[in-house]
């Protein structure tokens, strides 16, 4: 299953909009997806590009009932889920969407100002008017980036229970709480940044530290299809990204891992280092009262870490 594939040249206009050079790298790149098989898109309004999404499903050939198509809204669009919705069917000029998804459990004002983790629309608020949503418009919904913590209260109040959970998870940070946490609760864990995301410093360790490149050699396949594996084999879904059409093929090839394979990437966090490609997102991150903060929370509301810094997922 497979993410948007990223685009070699990626520019922005000053109305959000993606340039006409790039808008068509990406459409070629979705359709090729789809035609090698990919069944599953993941998109989000943040990314300004579901316009682009939406006409490659339509030109790929491919029927719009055997695509799952994932998309998100974003922290301002908390205090209007519905209107949210909408604007996600205008832009991807689709009938309906699969998995509709809360990107971050943090609101904004709709200027932009961020909200506390206690500031209406909390993340509870927000999923009583998602759970209003579902119908023929929209299939499912989930949530993006909870862990055990928000996911607790979250389901204290939940009616509908989420579809997805969809979380950073790579070797580095393996979710080896979370995971069978959501999976115990019935909710479907699906992973981003699973070749490290935007941080180099993850792809440079799981693409070239020889922990992935002796499992690779023994099953003659490349670093990135033994860390799809390994999450596949978890249960979870991945969504690689690529510009490349021989990448975009390859991701789609796994391969079986067996006992001592999953022990060692399980294990990678520890012999390697621990690694949040989300830590590093400069995008995300800001100062509120002289700390630094996730737009408004810490990773302690976040239920990242307890106090004392340990990572609980």
């Amino acid at each position: 299953m497979a993410d948007i594939p990223k685009c070699s040249k990626v520019f922005k206009l000053n109305n959000g909009r993606l340039g006409t050079e790039d808008e068509e790298a990406l459409e070629k790149s979705i359709i090729h997806a789809l035609q090698s098989g990919y069944r599953l898109i993941d998109t989000a309004q943040y990314y300004g590009i579901e316009s682009t999404v939406g006409r490659a499903i339509r030109r790929s050939g491919v029927p719009r009932s055997a695509i799952t198509i994932v998309t998100k809204f974003w922290g301002n669009a908390h205090h209007d889920v519905a209107g949210a919705l909408d604007l996600s069917l205008r832009e991807l000029d689709l009938d309906y969407i699969d998995v509709f998804l809360m990107h971050w459990p943090w609101a904004m004002t709709l200027e932009g100002h961020p909200l506390r983790i206690d500031e209406s629309p909390t993340f509870v608020e927000t999923w009583r008017q998602m759970e209003a949503l579902v119908g023929d418009k929209c299939r499912g919904i989930g949530v993006c980036n909870c862990t055990q913590k928000t996911l607790g209260v979250l389901l204290e109040h939940a009616v509908v229970v989420p579809a997805v959970n969809q979380v950073e998870l790579h070797a580095l940070n393996p979710c080896l709480r979370l995971v069978p946490y959501c999976q115990e609760k019935g909710i479907h864990v699906m992973g981003w940044g699973t070749l490290g995301g935007d941080s180099q410093v993850a792809k440079n360790h799981i693409l070239t530290n020889e922990l992935f490149t002796s499992i690779a050699e023994k099953h003659e396949c490349s670093t990135g299809a033994v860390s799809l594996s390994w999450a596949v084999q978890r249960g979870t879904t991945i969504i690689p990204k690529s510009s490349s059409p021989a990448r975009i093929v390859e991701n789609i090839r796994l391969v079986s891992l067996d006992d001592e394979d999953m022990a060692k990437i399980n294990d990678a966090h520890r012999r390697i280092e621990l690694h949040r490609v989300s830590n590093i997102h400069h995008l995300l991150w800001i100062d509120l009262d002289g700390k630094r903060t996730l737009r408004g929370w810490t990773g302690v509301d976040f239920g990242w870490e307890d106090e004392e810094g340990n990572w609980l997922t």
